[in-house]
């Protein structure tokens, strides 16, 4: 009987709480006091009909019953709406903690896809920088090549004939020869820029491709390159060609950074999991102002005298050509790390590790 009444109390019972907690204060001491008054005259005529017919021992029974049951009333009302009270500020945190999580959620997602869009703007106006290149290159860069080649051979030409010139002609001579080299590789970016031929991938050993560069790049006596390729790299599958082209404008700038001279470092980490190799290239330079760093391989984009922007945009086009991807670390005063990752071609070949140190002569 008394589980049965207790589970039809149940569902009451918080119904009741809620519809007191939506009235103001003197009302719900009133409505106490009103139940509690009630009680008492129920108690007392159940009472009266249950006892013997005397009032006065039944006023006294109810005198000492009645209070205690109030009591107990009240008592339980309290402990009741006590309750729900609780449970509403645990339902309320509850809630809140749910949406300040979903606005986190929000504005992460907000914050990526903005910063997707940026990117994606940004790529789209590189693109467009690109195309606008791309329309004069080929003119202008035929154009420019021929002259520069005839140029060149006129000052090897001299260089030849006035063997035993005075020193002002010779160093005159030897400027003019530097002026021609800086403008064919001008030419020779805008060209790459803007027309990077589809890759022909091949296995070729890192330290290998690693030296042919090296012996490219024009290194002064006074930096010192280290380079220091594991046994245990594999082989990358790329084209040899555009790699090449990749590591000698990576290996040009770091020279650049170090006009007092320093330590170039190139190394390479494998990861197997990605089956890939990552290859670094880091200098001792002044390092790279933060608000430049966003705009490495934007074309156009150069802090140097005399470039046009360009070299970056080679190495970051012909590195993705190439299933890779190329990123920079820098700090102004503690040098710049170029890593350029790109795909492995399996086990180490043996006898392919490098292990350097060198100055100008590669």
């Amino acid at each position: 009987m008394f589980k049965k009444l207790s589970h039809l109390a149940q569902p009451a019972l918080p119904w009741t709480v809620h519809q007191l907690l939506k009235l103001a204060l003197p009302r719900v001491a009133t409505l106490f006091v009103m139940l509690a008054v009630l009680v008492s005259v129920l108690l007392v005529t159940i009472i009266d009909l249950l006892w013997d017919g005397r009032l006065n021992a039944e006023l006294q029974f109810a005198g000492v019953l009645v209070p205690f049951l109030d009591s107990l009333l009240i008592v339980g009302l309290l402990v009741a709406l006590l309750g729900e009270l609780r449970e509403e500020v645990k339902r309320r945190k509850r809630v809140e903690d749910e949406i300040r999580s979903l606005n986190w959620k929000l504005e992460a997602k907000v914050q990526q896809r903005t910063q997707q869009l940026l990117a994606a703007q940004e790529e789209l106006v590189n693109k467009e920088k690109l195309a606008l290149l791309g329309q004069v290159a080929d003119t202008v860069g035929h154009e420019l090549r021929n002259p520069l080649g005839v140029m060149n051979n006129a000052v090897y030409f001299l260089q030849t004939m006035l063997a035993d010139a005075d020193e002002t002609t010779r160093e005159y001579l030897g400027i003019i020869k530097d002026e021609i080299g800086a403008a064919e590789r001008i030419v020779s970016d805008l060209l790459d820029a803007v027309r990077s031929k589809p890759p022909r991938p091949d296995t070729v050993a890192l330290a290998g491709l690693l030296q042919q560069a090296l012996r490219k790049c024009k290194v002064p006596s006074s930096i010192s390159v280290r380079l220091d390729i594991a046994a245990t790299i594999p082989p990358i599958r790329v084209d040899p060609l555009q790699m090449h082209q990749v590591f000698w404008n990576l290996i040009t700038n770091s020279v650049e950074a170090m006009p007092q001279g320093g330590v170039l470092e190139i190394g390479a980490s494998e990861d197997p999991l990605a089956k890939c190799v990552t290859v670094s290239f880091k200098d001792s330079g002044s390092g790279i102002a933060p608000q430049h760093l966003g705009q490495l391989f934007v074309p156009l984009f150069t802090t140097k005298a005399r470039r046009v922007g360009l070299g970056l945009v080679v190495v970051k086009n012909l590195t993705q050509a190439n299933g890779g991807h190329v990123e920079v670390q820098s700090a102004p005063g503690q040098g710049s790390t170029f890593s350029v990752t790109l795909p492995s071609a399996g086990q180490a070949v043996r006898g392919d590790s490098s292990q350097q140190s060198v100055g100008s002569e590669k």
